[in-house]
């Protein structure tokens, strides 16, 4: 059962950050697995029940939902080799962190936060959420208005150039240009206080069920989008088809030419 986490997982959080390297991991692994990982882990596995209760597709399997300490390198600048920070983030079975609009939870250091968003660009996904916005604003904007997100902030980028129709809501401007989304709340004080208690399992629990009602909406942006997609692709298919088919009777026609009586022999 979470109980919660102590000074000395900041500590070595801390540690880390200003000693990020092979041999000061080695040297501080037992303080990493037992002031870290095994508290993280106890929280995803409290956490498990809700989210299923969310959305029984969501991986909950610690493997999947718990940040590793390791960092790839390959493709980064960076090459540190190890984060100063951890986060549970749940997903659907075969999502990257980089996909889909997902719940998480973390700390480093100096700072502690939950939410749930887009990790990045999403064009299609984001397409889909503009035109409901304005097919149907009041259901985005009661969304986002919910009491219970009162004091959450929303984030993402914005494109510099886009199109806004003016039949958009002037309210749901700023979301309609973003490339992607997410809203987050930084507790401050208050949470850094139930950080260090069981307090931090409940209220992680009651967030997430609060944040429920915007992940299952996404999930239908996404499904739209996918439905649009496939659309597009039978088009195009279909497209292809009607062109092979019109290229094939052209070329049979061209094929067919008037002889004439000299060519035949009596």
């Amino acid at each position: 059962m979470f109980s919660g986490f102590t000074q000395g997982a900041v500590d070595f959080l801390t540690d880390l950050r200003f000693n990020n390297y092979e041999a000061f991991f080695e040297q501080n692994r037992e303080r990493y697995e037992t002031l870290v990982k095994e508290p993280l882990r106890a929280l995803c596995e409290e956490l498990a029940p809700v989210v299923r209760m969310i959305d029984p597709r969501l991986d909950t399997r610690p493997g999947r939902t718990m940040s590793r300490i390791r960092r790839d390198t390959r493709f980064t600048r960076d090459k540190s080799p190890f984060r100063d920070h951890v986060w549970l983030g749940w997903r659907y079975p075969g999502e990257t962190r980089s996909e889909g609009f997902g719940m998480y939870w973390g700390f480093g250091p100096d700072w502690l936060s939950w939410g749930c968003g887009l990790y990045g660009t999403d064009k299609p996904v984001m397409d889909a959420l503009r035109l409901h916005i304005r097919r149907e604003p009041e259901e985005v904007r009661a969304l986002l208005r919910d009491p219970k997100l009162r004091d959450y902030a929303l984030y993402g980028e914005a494109y510099a150039r886009i199109a806004v129709p003016p039949d958009v809501p002037e309210d749901l401007r700023a979301l309609y240009v973003k490339k992607g989304f997410g809203i987050e709340r930084a507790p401050g004080e208050e949470g850094w206080r139930m950080l260090f208690s069981r307090e931090m399992a409940d209220r992680l629990s009651r967030e997430l069920l609060a944040m429920a009602p915007l992940q299952r909406f996404m999930q239908r942006m996404r499904a739209q989008a996918e439905h649009a997609a496939q659309e597009q692709a039978r088009e195009r298919e279909e497209m292809a088809r009607a062109a092979e088919e019109g290229a094939q009777a052209a070329r049979r026609a061209s094929s067919v030419r008037a002889r004439s009586a000299d060519e035949f022999e009596f």
